[in-house]
């Protein structure tokens, strides 16, 4: 038994994690060859579930690959080979005719076009049920393609990489198509980061903002999303008129496409998306994404909380918005660095937010120097100015950082009580705080969104 003494270091295991993404091998896959583009042969490959017996109509999935890729290689990178045995799918990878990119012009997409209409000549095709999807270079081919021929698709999926304003233009599209879009928080643009943090982040958020937005028209979206939050996956669902659009950010993913990304798009849209006649018809998905009611989001500088599905202001005075504060110097002791907690700043909210959040009942005691809080659920709490104690239930108990009283507002910090004293899930991003009733972790650029809709600011990139 190996013992260490106190203070040694114990060693460390080294994984490569990039080597730990297998997804199953895939077997079966058939190449192609075929001159679609004038002067070229085109390669694309077909996977067939074992079950086809051309009798039956089975959808189409169209797999467009990454910069850098061809179709042979991506299809090692997803599920869809599974998912087609199991769901009786059609999979075809095409490889771009240009070596390992899409230029994304025309040329590109009437290939595309031109080969789904080949397909679906050789195979009994679902044609209500053609669905396509690409990643980064492919995300882009996938977006010049659905914003021509939006009416041969029942819905599209996109995943990182998102479209440069300055190549998309003043093209848009054409009709309205059910989307999903893939954004890994940390898929930004890397090379500014020693310049300038916050354009790294920003210059992508901005991308990924506009992808969203070109289909705000088209497809009759609403500003404000449903939420759906899973642990690390942050769903934005915008209601659509003619058909919805979801965002879904991966908290701590980078370039890449999560392994489960092809059981998500189908579960969440595809399965739920036909196309007939050129009209686009609805029926519920394998999993519809039902907004959380258990969430409340604030931001700094705003005095609105969003609950799903509106807002609310939690007080009316103006100056009544949540606030950041820093310990100040002189702290009685001092523990160099080691986040002691009256020693770090702490994201604070009216006393009212617990009113607007939780239906509480909400009063001001001793001039303001106390502040009672009572929950539907009979649970009460009285918050002292200027002190870590609080009186839950009767007992006192203790916070790990106080209250503040300033011009007429009692300033509580809610996430840190919402955590220790009600046993829920908080989660800061950009200065922005998701308290929630499970597992949920805010992404940054979920939190961007937000705060467009919440008002307020954003310190700095943290």
């Amino acid at each position: 038994m190996n013992r260490f003494t106190f203070g040694e270091r114990a060693p460390l295991e080294n994984v490569n994690f990039e080597t730990k993404t297998r997804l199953p091998p895939i077997n079966g896959l058939k190449e192609c060859r075929q001159g679609i583009v004038p002067g070229m042969v085109n390669v694309w490959y077909e996977y067939l579930p074992a079950a086809y017996d051309g009798k039956t109509a089975l959808p189409l999935i169209v797999q467009v690959h990454g910069g850098g890729h061809d179709g042979r290689r991506w299809a090692d990178f997803t599920l869809w080979h599974v998912l087609a045995e199991r769901l009786g799918l059609i999979v075809i990878y095409p490889n771009s005719p240009d070596y390992g990119s899409w230029h994304c012009d025309d040329r590109d997409v009437e290939y595309l076009y031109q080969l789904i209409g080949i397909v679906c000549e050789k195979y009994n095709v679902d044609r209500t049920r053609i669905y396509m999807q690409g990643m980064s270079n492919g995300d882009m081919m996938t977006l010049a393609f659905t914003m021509q021929h939006p009416e041969v698709l029942a819905a599209a999926g996109y995943s990182t990489g998102p479209s440069a304003e300055i190549y998309v233009g003043d093209e848009r599209p054409t009709a309205a198509l059910p989307a999903i879009q893939m954004r890994g928080e940390y898929d930004i643009i890397f090379r500014l980061l020693d310049e300038d943090p916050l354009d790294a982040y920003e210059t992508r958020y901005r991308m990924n903002d506009f992808n969203r937005e070109i289909w705000i028209e088209k497809n009759g979206l609403d500003s404000l999303p449903d939420l759906t939050f899973r642990g690390k996956d942050n769903f934005m669902r915008f209601r659509g008129k003619n058909a919805d659009l979801i965002n879904w950010e991966v908290v701590g993913c980078g370039h890449r496409e999560p392994a489960d990304m092809a059981q998500v798009y189908w579960d969440c849209l595809y399965s739920g998306c036909r196309r007939v006649d050129g009209k686009l018809v609805y029926s519920p998905c394998e999993d519809a994404l039902e907004p959380d009611q258990d969430i409340a989001v604030i931001a700094l500088g705003s005095r609105k909380v969003y609950l799903n599905g509106r807002m609310e202001e939690m007080t009316p005075i103006e100056t009544g918005v949540v606030r950041s504060f820093d310990p100040g110097p002189g702290n009685y002791t001092k523990t160099a660095g080691a986040h002691e907690m009256l020693e770090t700043p702490a994201l604070c909210a009216p006393v009212e937010f617990f009113r607007a959040a939780f239906g509480a009942e909400v009063r001001y005691l001793d001039a303001g120097d106390r502040a009672e809080v009572c929950f539907p659920d009979g649970n009460r709490a009285i918050f002292h100015s200027n002190s870590l104690l609080v009186e839950y239930n009767g007992k006192f108990r203790s916070m790990r950082k106080p209250c503040t009283l300033l011009c007429g507002t009692f300033y509580v910090p809610v996430g840190e009580f919402c955590g220790d004293f009600l046993g829920k899930f908080v989660s800061e991003a950009s200065d922005l705080m998701l308290i929630s009733g499970h597992s949920a972790i805010l992404g940054r650029y979920t939190a961007r969104v937000l705060r467009k809709l919440l008002g307020g600011y954003v310190r700095a990139v943290k």
